[in-house]
């Protein structure tokens, strides 16, 4: 059942932080997606690797190509919702990045919390630890 209960949006707004965005993020569009941290370079993030642990959704997209880089704010401590691929997640069982925007189930202890799942419209509802 979908209940009316929805926290997506609720966010600690001195938590937010300003990141560079790599090739991964190419404009307006991923905002709202799954991000983690690139281990290639300092201060950057990108989609969400497949596996990898979520930093949090990307809030804002700025293209300053001229300057020689993308940036993008991240809200780390947050309830979002992200559409997700594979199996249907579990609630009170975690989610990582799948690689392509979205995530999947994670059998293993990581930020994201499942808290409620939309099995129709593939959406999970997480909150970060």
């Amino acid at each position: 059942m979908y209940s009316v209960i929805r926290h997506k949006g609720i966010r600690i707004e001195d938590a937010n932080a300003t990141y560079f965005l790599n090739a991964s993020i190419t404009s307006h569009s991923d905002i709202a997606k799954p991000v983690s941290l690139d281990a290639t370079a300092n201060f950057t993030i990108g989609l969400a690797a497949d596996g990898a642990q979520i930093l949090g959704a990307l809030e804002s997209y700025e293209d300053r190509t001229q300057e020689g880089y993308k940036a993008g704010a991240v809200a780390p401590l947050m309830y979002t919702t992200f559409e997700y691929s594979g199996t249907d997640p579990v609630i009170g069982q975690w989610v990582v990045g799948d690689g392509t925007g979205k995530v999947k189930a994670s059998a293993t202890i990581g930020r994201a919390l499942v808290e409620g799942i939309d099995t129709t419209g593939k959406l999970v509802h997480v909150t970060f630890m």
